[in-house]
């Protein structure tokens, strides 16, 4: 093979890498953190106000360039028992959505208007709509948000909805996701001391939010314990702002709330937890170091206007170092007593045996004859 030869080889097998490269969805934690995230939007799904026989057609998702994740979302619904049905099927699908202004404000709850557009389609009944509304990552983890809505066509009525948001922890940065009840209670009191106090003096270095008063406030994504929206919302109290609980848990049912009734609140408080997690730092035999990752996204969004008024992540870490006793030294040079405590029983006594054995041979080895 003549050397021009090899270089065009060479090209088209590197074009067609790139090509392979570019149908990758995403890589294999961002995967993980989003089947996380998928898995407990299916548990939800099969609850959800949504009849069984009703055919759902799941809506495109942006930012979704391949359509792996709804893909994931169609497989989601199905094992959630309910009926899924490929709208692009549908002869009018297309058309429908050229008629459509496909921007960010239709991600959230669809408006009767553009509901009333897809009523002409024969196969769905129910529209699903996503919007992705954070994904994230650093060297510790991988953080993934989706808000779905389910809005039925004949009656343009909102259905169900929810948010879901996964952090997954790249095995090989040695972070492991904590809650509420894995930090003690002295370490918990500095982080919250320290959360406050930021988000306070953010709060208060912001001049958008002078003529705001109210605060509509919602759940956080990712918060398993709700331990990072009370942190916030403590902090929310001690500044001029009032908080309202709408007793609503997605920013799309929100703003569809304060659209009808705009006296309730004048802003929207919107936030993740995107990291509670502990690194060891040093593991010594007899004492181990870490430190604790807590951080924090929050913004607060106009209600009319959807600007965004205020927005800050707020990070923080801190030391810890256990305080062992001496049951926790001895367990940390045999990991095993930690779960068959016994041993620290039966394995002294086998030594105790084994040693009179040998002594009693050595006796009757060495005996005068």
């Amino acid at each position: 093979m003549t050397m021009k030869k090899r270089w065009i080889w060479m090209a088209v097998a590197a074009v067609a890498w790139m090509a392979a490269a570019q149908t990758v969805p995403v890589d294999e934690h961002f995967r993980q953190a989003v089947q996380g995230a998928v898995q407990d939007a299916e548990a939800a799904l099969k609850t959800a106000g949504i009849p069984a026989a009703a055919a759902v057609a799941i809506l495109p998702v942006a930012g979704d360039t391949d359509g792996w994740i709804a893909g994931q979302l169609k497989i989601a619904l199905t094992r959630a028992g309910k009926t899924c049905v490929e709208g692009k099927e549908d002869p009018l699908w297309n058309e429908i959505l050229k008629e459509i202004t496909w921007d960010a404000r239709k991600e959230d709850i669809l408006d009767p208007a553009t509901v009333d557009r897809f009523g002409k389609l024969k196969s769905a009944q129910v529209l699903l709509s996503a919007f992705i509304r954070n994904t994230s990552r650093n060297e510790r983890c991988v953080f993934f948000e989706i808000e779905l809505h389910a809005t039925s066509i004949a009656e343009k009525r909102h259905l169900w909805g929810g948010i879901f948001a996964k952090r997954y922890y790249i095995p090989d940065a040695s972070a492991s996701e904590k809650g509420l009840t894995d930090i003690p209670v002295s370490l918990r009191n500095i982080m919250q001391g320290k959360l406050r106090e930021a988000i306070i003096a953010s709060i208060k270095g912001s001049p958008k939010l002078a003529g705001v008063k109210r605060v509509a406030f919602l759940p956080f994504a990712g918060d398993r314990d709700h331990y990072a929206a009370d942190i916030v919302r403590d902090a929310v109290a001690r500044t001029d702002l009032t908080t309202v609980n709408l007793d609503i848990a997605t920013p799309g049912e929100a703003r569809l709330a304060l659209r009808d009734k705009p006296d309730q609140a004048d802003a929207l408080l919107i936030g993740s937890l995107r990291d509670l997690s502990v690194t060891p730092v040093s593991t010594l035999p007899t004492e181990k170091k870490y430190t604790l990752t807590a951080e924090i996204q929050a913004c607060i969004e106009k209600a009319s206007t959807r600007e965004q008024l205020w927005s800050d992540t707020i990070c923080i870490s801190e030391p810890y170092t256990p305080e062992y006793g001496w049951w926790e030294r001895i367990c940390t040079l045999f990991p095993a007593l930690r779960a068959k405590p016994v041993l620290a029983v039966v394995v002294p006594l086998a030594i105790l045996a084994a040693l009179a054995l040998v002594v009693m041979f050595i006796k009757a080895s060495t005996r005068v004859r």
